[in-house]
């Protein structure tokens, strides 16, 4: 089995016409296990030289970090990333809270210009009031709260 590990001249020579050097070709073969065929035929990986747009970056208050998981995570280009000014965090709450918003503003807005709290607009939606019923009826007065539940007891 030693002899599969022995990498012979004509196999270096090999490797290198495909531009693979020796340090790879060795490393391929002994550390990693791979076949002799494969190590010296597959093309080695090309890495970016991002040490221009990471000074860039890092210029623009953007970390190293941010940069690489902006190009690699969220598909930026590397200008893009390096460039690209980071997000206000205030701006971003705001963002992600309107995102997740389950009654519309516009709504809520009514609503409240209406004189009905937050909480009575919600729980008329909750009940099945359409939007614009639930922010335009008006509220009712404890004296009519009052005459609704008399009616409802004498007509028990």
């Amino acid at each position: 089995m030693s002899h599969y590990f022995y990498i012979t001249p004509q196999e270096y020579a090999e490797a290198e016409m495909n531009c693979i050097d020796a340090f790879n070709l060795e490393r391929r073969v002994h550390l990693l296990g791979w076949t002799k065929e494969e190590a010296k035929t597959k093309p080695l990986r090309v890495q970016n030289d991002r040490k221009k747009w990471a000074e860039v970056a890092k210029v623009n208050g953007i970390k190293y970090t941010t940069f690489m998981s902006r190009i690699t995570i969220y598909g930026m280009t590397e200008e893009e990333a390096a460039t690209k000014p980071l997000q206000n965090k205030k701006e971003a709450v705001k963002k992600m809270a309107d995102a997740k918003r389950m009654i519309p503003k516009e709504w809520l807005e009514v609503a409240i210009s209406n004189g009905i709290n937050y909480h009575t607009f919600r729980a008329r939606l909750k009940k099945g009031m359409d939007p614009h019923e639930a922010a335009t009826k008006k509220l009712m007065t404890r004296s009519e709260i009052g005459h609704l539940g008399a009616k409802c007891y004498k007509a028990l």
